[in-house]
């Protein structure tokens, strides 16, 4: 077990570091559209991404579910919450004899962010390994990047996307259009939210 969640933590270290590099992109979007090109048969783009955040929500909840000690969390930021509020007071204060009994505190707070930052990362490689691919297939193909003529940059592609959908107070748009983000990304990371919100919920009861 241990072996395989190296594996698996590998692989989303890699897939980090490769969404660098347009070729790796480009192929990684190419090895997973047999299996998710299918979904374009429903016709709209809008609800492609939301069944993918969907099932990356889903994903993401279980793999919090088994790889993060929520008591744990809870606990250590409550701790950590409290040493900072002392530590504040006491330098507000000039507290030198507060501060001194901090000191002895701050070797084992520093352990509890480590050991809090540590878990988060290992969720975080878990989870990429299959949000990255979805990434760059809703990339690949909205963009229609087989056909075009330079691969440019993740997020920022200089072309329309042929795909259109209608939304409130903007009407009929290009998914490619945008506000601060492309609208297709934008609407990926709210239904990704709002869904993982629901299952979290779900699986933790």
């Amino acid at each position: 077990m241990k072996l395989l969640k190296n594996i698996v933590m590998l692989v989303g270290i890699a897939f980090m570091v490769g969404i660098f590099f347009p070729s790796f992109r480009v192929g990684l979007a190419q090895l997973v559209d047999p299996v998710l090109h299918p979904l374009l048969s429903l016709g709209k783009i809008h609800i492609v991404i939301f069944i993918l955040a969907t099932f990356t929500a889903l994903y993401s909840s279980i793999i919090q579910r088994f790889t993060v000690d929520h008591n744990f969390m809870i606990e250590a930021q409550k701790r950590i919450s409290e040493f900072q509020k002392k530590y504040l007071k006491a330098v507000r204060e000039n507290n030198q004899f507060l501060l001194k009994q901090l000191e002895k505190e701050k070797d084992e707070i520093n352990r509890i962010q480590a050991e809090l930052m540590n878990m988060n990362f290992r969720t975080m490689f878990y989870t990429v390994v299959v949000t990255i691919p979805i990434w760059v297939w809703l990339w690949y193909v909205i963009y229609n990047v087989q056909n075009l003529p330079t691969v440019y940059p993740m997020w920022k592609v200089n072309v329309t996307s042929h795909f259109v959908v209608t939304v409130p107070f903007a009407g009929s748009i290009h998914v490619s259009d945008s506000f601060i983000i492309p609208w297709w990304l934008f609407w990926y990371i709210i239904c990704s939210i709002a869904v993982g919100q629901i299952f979290r919920r779900i699986i933790q009861e």
